[in-house]
C-alpha cells in the first residue's frame, strides 16, 4: 500500500483494492519532508524533515492513536538541510541499519549523507563526481547507486554513479552512454539482480536506447501532447539500458526516486497517476491518487516538487 504524510494528516490507499484510509499523526510533517519505510518494524516509518536533517520514526496505526519519537538530538538536526530533491533510502549494511540521504541544495548536490540507525549520528560521505539531486537510487550488496541527477549549476544528467559502503571507497561512473533525462527525478526498482527505472516525462519519438530515439524541444506545457510520455527502462549493471514499456500516461517523479513491487507488478506512483505495469502480462493498469490528497495549502513549487511525503508499506 502506499502512504503520504503531511502536515498532522496520513492517508493510505490499499492495491489493488484502491480503498482509501485517514488518520491523524502525532507530529506536523513539514511540505516536502521524506519518507520511507522501516524493513526492521513494517509498522514504522521514518521521516526526515524538509529544510533540515532531523530525522523521526513514526508508529503507523490506522485504528488507533498513531506514535512519534525524534531519533536526532543535540546538533544531528542541523547538519544540513534536506530539499525537495533529496532521496531517502534505508540500507541495510553489515555494521547495522543506516539512513543514506542523496543531496541537499546548493553546494550540496553531490554530497551523501549517512544516518546511523543505531548511533544516531550523521556523517557526510565523498562527495560523487556529478549531482544526485532528483534521482533514482537504491542501496544493493552494500552499494549505493544513484541514477541520474540534477543541480541548479548543472541541470539534469543521466548517467550511472556508484559508491561502495563496506568498506567505503571511491565513486566509480558507469562507462555507458547516459539515459535520456529531460527532467528532475525518475524512480527506480532493484530486485533479484534486475534494475528498473521509470524516466520522467519527456517530449521525444522513438523507442529509448535504440538509434530511432530523439529529444524533442522541450515544451513545460506539453505533458499531456501526442509527442510527450513517460518510459519505463531496463539498466544493466554497465548502465547500458533499453526500453521495456511507455506508460499509458506521461508523468513526473520529481517527489520520488523509487518505484515498488506488488506481487508480479510494478507500481510507479507517480506526482499525477498511479500505473502499475505486469512484468509477465507486459500491460499496465491505473489508480486515481486519493482525493485527500488535494487538501493541500502548500505553495505551487512544493506542490510541483511533491510536498506530500510518500513511503511504500509493505506487509503492513
Amino acid at each position: 500500500s502506499a502512504l503520504w504524510l503531511l502536515g498532522r494528516r496520513g492517508v493510505g490507499l490499499a492495491l489493488p483494492s484502491g480503498e482509501v484510509a485517514s488518520f491523524e499523526l502525532p507530529i506536523d510533517v513539514r511540505p516536502g519532508s521524506r519518507a520511507v519505510q522501516d524493513p526492521r518494524q513494517r509498522d514504522c516509518v521514518f521521516v526526515l524533515e524538509n529544510g533540515a536533517s532531523r530525522v523521526w520514526r513514526l508508529r503507523l496505526d490506522r485504528q488507533g492513536p498513531c506514535g512519534a519519537e525524534e531519533l536526532t538530538s543535540g546538533g544531528e538536526p542541523q547538519r544540513f538541510r534536506s530539499s525537495l530533491g533529496s532521496r531517502l533510502l534505508v540500507a541495510q549494511l553489515r555494521g547495522g541499519a543506516s539512513l543514506i540521504v542523496t543531496g541537499t541544495p546548493g553546494q550540496g548536490a553531490r554530497t551523501p549523507w549517512q544516518f546511523d540507525l543505531g548511533a544516531r549520528s550523521w556523517r557526510r560521505l565523498p562527495e560523487a563526481p556529478m549531482a544526485i539531486l532528483s534521482s533514482a537510487a537504491f542501496v544493493a550488496d552494500g552499494v549505493l547507486t544513484i541514477i541520474g541527477g540534477w543541480s541548479k549549476e548543472h541541470s539534469c544528467h543521466g548517467c550511472v554513479q556508484r559508491l561502495p559502503l563496506e568498506p567505503l571507497v571511491e565513486w566509480a561512473v558507469a562507462p555507458a552512454a547516459p539515459l535520456p533525462w529531460r527532467r528532475p527525478g525518475a524512480g527506480c526498482l532493484h530486485t533479484s539482480g534486475a534494475t528498473l527505472v521509470a524516466l520522467g516525462w519527456m517530449e521525444c519519438q522513438g523507442t529509448v536506447g535504440t538509434p530511432t530515439f530523439r529529444l524533442l524541444r522541450r515544451n513545460g506545457a506539453a505533458q499531456r501532447a501526442a509527442t510527450s510520455s513517460s518510459r519505463l527502462c531496463s539498466v544493466a549493471a554497465d548502465g547500458s539500458f533499453c526500453q521495456d514499456s511507455v506508460f499509458p500516461l506521461a508523468d513526473s517523479f520529481e517527489h520520488i526516486g523509487e518505484l515498488h513491487c506488488a506481487g508480479d507488478d510494478v507500481v510507479c506512483i507517480g506526482r499525477d497517476h498511479i500505473q502499475a505495469y505486469g512484468v509477465a502480462s507486459k500491460s499496465w493498469r491505473s489508480w486515481p491518487l486519493p482525493r485527500e490528497l488535494s487538501h493541500d495549502s502548500s505553495n505551487s513549487w512544493v506542490k510541483h516538487c511533491g510536498s506530500w511525503a510518500l513511503s511504500w508499506i509493505a506487509e503492513l
